[in-house]
Formats: C-alpha cells, sequence, structure tokens
C-alpha cells in the first residue's frame, strides 16, 4: 500500500508568502496518510464510474466520475479581527461560492473553480479565534497536486476570503459615525469576500436585472441544476455554476426554455463566448484601479453599471430600487418618493461620508436589517 503526502502549509498574511513548515511559530508539520487501494476497490469503483457516466449522460448537470480526494490540508492565518462563521456565512444567507454549500456546525464544505478551469472540492473551518484568526482548509481534488498547484491554490483561496485587509480603519468611523457604530457591534470581525470566478459573478449580476430575487433564484438554480457541475467530496455533494464553456455551446432558445432566463439567455451565451476569447480574470481586474476595472467589465454586452459594482472585486455601493429604499431610510429616516432617482443622490452620499468604506457599509447594511429595524425604529425588513 503506497502513501500520499498531504502538506499542511501556513501563509504569512503579511507577506502573502507560505511560511517554512518548520517554523515553531506556525506549528506547521507534514502529514502521511495511506491513500493505497485493493484490486477489488478499483474494480468497484470502476463500475460505480460507469453508473455515473450513465447518469451523466441522462441529465442535464455534469458529474465527475469519482469521489474527489483529499489533496492538501491548509492552514490560513487573518488580520484581525476576523470572524470566519459571519464572513463564510453570512447573516442574510448569502453564500460564498455557491447556493448549493453546506454550512454545518461551524464548517463549510463548498466548491470554487480556478482561472485555469479546475474545480475543487473545499472543507473550511475555525481552527482560531475572532482576535487570532486561523482556519483550517482542506483541498479536493482529481488528481494530486504539484507543490506550485498548492501554493497558488493557497494565494487564491487567501485572496478569496480577504485574510490580509485591516479593516481597523473602518471600525474607526464607528467613533465617528452612528450607524457604523451599531454595524461594528453587531458584526464585529465580519468580512467581505471575493470570488475567483468571475463567471459566476457575472451569471448572479444578469440574472439580477429587473427581476424580484424569487425570480432570480429561479434562474440560477436552474442554470446550475441544468449546466453546472456536481462533485462529492467529505462525504458532500455540492453544485457548482456552469463554465463559460458549457453556456457557450448551449443554444439561446435551450438556455431560455430550460433556465427560463428570456432576454438574458442571448446575453450570457455572449458573455460566455467573449470569456472564452479572452478576458481578464477577477483577480486581474482587483489589480486595476476600481474605474478602469469597471469600465471593462462594461465593454461586455449585457453589462452595465450596475451589473459591473457586483462583479468588480472593488467593494462598491451597487444600489438597486431595494437598496435604494432601505439607505433613504437609514440617510434620510423615510422612503425616498422615487427610490430609482434617488440612487445618484444616495451613492454622492455614501462616497463623502465612508468613502473607501462605502462598500463595507453596503455590506454590513444588509447582513444587518433585523438589528437595524430596532436600533433606529424603522421597518428595513419589510421593504
Amino acid at each position: 500500500m503506497g502513501d500520499c503526502g498531504i502538506l499542511w502549509e501556513s501563509l504569512n498574511t503579511s507577506t502573502n508568502e507560505p511560511l517554512n513548515t518548520h517554523e515553531r511559530s506556525c506549528k506547521s508539520r507534514l502529514i502521511q496518510i495511506p491513500c493505497g487501494q485493493t484490486r477489488e476497490s478499483r474494480f468497484e469503483k470502476k463500475m460505480v464510474s460507469e453508473a455515473v457516466e450513465r447518469l451523466r449522460k441522462a441529465v442535464g448537470v455534469r458529474m465527475l466520475s469519482n469521489d474527489l480526494t483529499c489533496s492538501a490540508i491548509l492552514r490560513l492565518e487573518a488580520v484581525p479581527p476576523y470572524d470566519f462563521a459571519l464572513t463564510v456565512h453570512k447573516p442574510a444567507g448569502w453564500s460564498l461560492l455557491t447556493p448549493f454549500e453546506i454550512f454545518e456546525k461551524g464548517i463549510l464544505w463548498t466548491a470554487m473553480r480556478t482561472p485555469s478551469g479546475d474545480v475543487f472540492g473545499m472543507k473550511l473551518k475555525s481552527i482560531g479565534t475572532v482576535g487570532k484568526p486561523a482556519m483550517s482548509c482542506e483541498l479536493y481534488s482529481r488528481e494530486e497536486l504539484g507543490a506550485s498547484e498548492r501554493r497558488e491554490l493557497l494565494k487564491t483561496i487567501a485572496w478569496m476570503l480577504n485574510l490580509r485587509e485591516d479593516i481597523r480603519e473602518f471600525y474607526a468611523l464607528a467613533k465617528l459615525d452612528p450607524l457604523v457604530k451599531v454595524l461594528v457591534k453587531d458584526l464585529y470581525g465580519m468580512r467581505n469576500t471575493k470570488q475567483p470566478d468571475i463567471f459566476s459573478r457575472l451569471i448572479l449580476a444578469v440574472t439580477l436585472q429587473m427581476a424580484p430575487i424569487t425570480r432570480s433564484d429561479q434562474m440560477m438554480t436552474l442554470l446550475i441544476r441544468e449546466y453546472g457541475e456536481r462533485i462529492r467530496f467529505d462525504g458532500k455533494e455540492i453544485l457548482y455554476w456552469p463554465s463559460p464553456e458549457r453556456i457557450a455551446d448551449a443554444e439561446v432558445g435551450e438556455l431560455e426554455r430550460k433556465c427560463k432566463l428570456g432576454y438574458r439567455a442571448k446575453f450570457l451565451k455572449g458573455i460566455a463566448e467573449t470569456l472564452q476569447a479572452g478576458f481578464p480574470s477577477l483577480q486581474e481586474l482587483d489589480k486595476m484601479p476600481a474605474e478602469e476595472a469597471k469600465a471593462r467589465l462594461m465593454e461586455l454586452k449585457g453589462i452595465g453599471e450596475y451589473s459591473a459594482d457586483i462583479v468588480s472585486p472593488h467593494p462598491g455601493f451597487a444600489l438597486d430600487v431595494w437598496s435604494a429604499k432601505i439607505f433613504g431610510m437609514l440617510i434620510f429616516g423615510e422612503e425616498a418618493e422615487s427610490p430609482r432617482s434617488a440612487i445618484p443622490k444616495l451613492k454622492k452620499i455614501a462616497e463623502d461620508r465612508w468613502g473607501h468604506w462605502r462598500g463595507y457599509v453596503f455590506i454590513y447594511v444588509l447582513h444587518d436589517l433585523k438589528n437595524l429595524s430596532s436600533r433606529f425604529n424603522l421597518n428595513l425588513t419589510q421593504v
């Protein structure tokens, strides 16, 4: 029986470089886990693989033929304060990477597609505190990962979880701003996160256009079920977003019919084709100035200013009619007569009042509506 090494690596958040595995401060270690298989188990897996392939052809969701196997265990540290549970499973129910991820007893099972197109399973859990944050991340893949692949994934996950961002300046606003004071008290340590997969963010943005949330949820769910990927690992099954290749190969009429997309079908197919031809990743957009990144996103047909704010890795103030009503009530004490026409004014107030941190205020507010309603005697949850 052979052995496969699973490396426990640590990330130094001040330099974004993996620490030496022998540094005592990191308590890093190399774990060897036996992973051999008998001839009988290989035969059984072949039988299962053939059955899964037949099922894959019968349904729309693309399935991996076997369970993914654990190929690395990573240890990550964050700049404090960092509340793991609030960050990966936000109070309003927003998912970290896919609507079909699983969060149970403080552990998150999810999936991630990297810019290379590979889909990985991830099991994330906190092994630290808000004041001394540390996380364990088990990576599951189809093939064993090399050292360079692990290193790149380590950086990607740290970027996604926003481990290096220092939000103490945002919290300092609490001394001057009564709204921020309440937000910080209620959601202390919650971090804004990023998505490595640009196409999933674009799908979200397009399906949110001119639709109530129930309608948007319906379209996203159908897209994932019909064209997404199903992966299994650690006893869990996760559905993940479609790849650009899958949507580019689909007919517009088929997308309209199967996913109830309406006019959005041609936009998503066109966006998928553009991504295939070559377009910056979200990590590349993050390195651009915010306005340049937004302009690049708006080059995509079907992506306007509001949608670009949703997709951009730079925290923005992506107001729609619903959120404009909420911020109108918080800022003016009452709902604006015409929330849509009030959006430019609200954006200007947010920029002047909160500056660079307005994106954080936006996220914190939407995840604290119940408490804010009580504190300011407003009915924000029924807007």
